[in-house]
């Protein structure tokens, strides 16, 4: 395909060629070398990659690139290489290399970048969001159902204790989050809850707990369903920014989707909240509220048992707790994410009990 293609084969040659540069100024470098091709690029405070947006052969690509050591790229190009030899689908994939000094992924433009969270917030209706999320989890359970195995729940338990321990040693370093993680008690709207550190004691110690919300059976997910990777083009789906390394269960995906349509986090990623802290420990916090969303609680519940539901609800505010540290430079909009996953370890409870 690339020889067929000039300039895009042009394009990735150059490309090959950045990431074996060593010296400084790499960024100014790949700038330069993309010249009049580069339409925009598009940074987050939240992900060290940038999307460059070029041009080649009278279609749009983009080109994803980390400088540096990159490992969420590096993973991420390991996915796709994955998926190719295990003759998945990989419809957006051209090609991709890590370097030294930098990183790249240059992948289709597919539409013009909308996402599910986009369609929600601008008012879609829950058949038509839930038809392009459907779309993705069958995707996503072909990956899994094609490359599933039987695993022991303590693995799986001891990579997210260690995941969780991780995460929280990076928060330590920003001393607002310190606090939130260490407070006992949460009050939210006049509501006092547990805090998500309490919480994620309660649940870790009481070996019931937690054999009841561990999965046994790991695959290939894309890893990161939640609703703003899932890009659509008028009846098209897709599905970008796939999570590399280890099999994960499939409930890691629907946490992620439940923390889309159940926790918010989409609204909050789009600064669609209120919040106003009255102390330390207490808060008043709403997101906006998506009626297509409100409606999609049955499209979970028919994809999943009540056990895999609770899992994937724990899944989803520990997703909530593990993204904190990448947040942290934005400290409204990470006190509103460890909200939202203290709103739903309490739903979790509810459910529990």
């Amino acid at each position: 395909m690339l020889r067929s293609r000039r300039e895009l084969h042009v394009l990735a040659q150059q490309l090959m060629e950045q990431t074996r540069r060593l010296e400084p100024g790499a960024k100014h470098s790949l700038t330069g070398m993309l010249g009049d091709r580069l339409l925009s690029e598009l940074h987050s405070h939240n992900t060290p990659s940038t999307l460059y947006y070029v041009l080649a052969d009278g279609e749009t690509y983009v080109v994803k690139v980390e400088f540096g050591h990159a490992q969420t790229l590096r993973d991420e190009i390991q996915w796709y290489r994955d998926a190719v030899r295990r003759n998945l689908a990989t419809n957006l994939f051209i090609t991709g290399h890590a370097g030294p000094t930098l990183s790249f992924l240059l992948l289709k433009c597919f539409g013009d970048g909308s996402t599910v969270d986009d369609l929600a917030l601008a008012g879609a209706s829950a058949g038509e969001l839930g038809r392009h999320i459907s779309r993705a989890v069958d995707r996503d359970m072909e990956l899994f159902h094609r490359t599933q195995r039987h695993v022991s729940p303590s693995h799986i338990h001891r990579l997210t204790k260690r995941r969780l321990s991780q995460r929280r040693r990076q928060a330590s370093a920003f001393a607002y989050l310190r606090a939130l993680m260490d407070a006992d008690v949460i009050t939210i709207n006049g509501e006092e809850l547990a805090g998500a550190s309490r919480c994620l004691h309660r649940i870790t110690e009481n070996p019931r707990l937690v054999s009841h919300l561990t999965p046994d059976r790991i695959g290939v997910t894309f890893g990161d369903l939640h609703c703003g990777n899932i890009i659509v083009d008028g009846t098209s789906t897709e599905v970008v920014d796939p999570r590399g390394g280890p099999l994960l269960p499939i409930t890691y995906d629907y946490g992620k989707l439940v923390q889309s349509i159940e926790g918010g986090y989409g609204a909050v990623m789009a600064g669609r909240y209120v919040l106003r802290r009255r102390c330390r420990t207490e808060y008043e916090f709403a997101t906006e509220n998506v009626p297509g969303y409100a409606d999609l609680g049955v499209l979970l519940a028919a994809r999943c048992d009540e056990r895999r539901y609770l899992q994937s609800l724990y899944q989803a505010a520990l997703h909530f707790v593990a993204m904190l540290p990448h947040h942290a430079s934005a400290e409204e909009e990470t006190t509103a994410l460890y909200l939202c996953g203290v709103s739903l370890f309490d739903k979790l409870f509810a459910r529990l009990l």
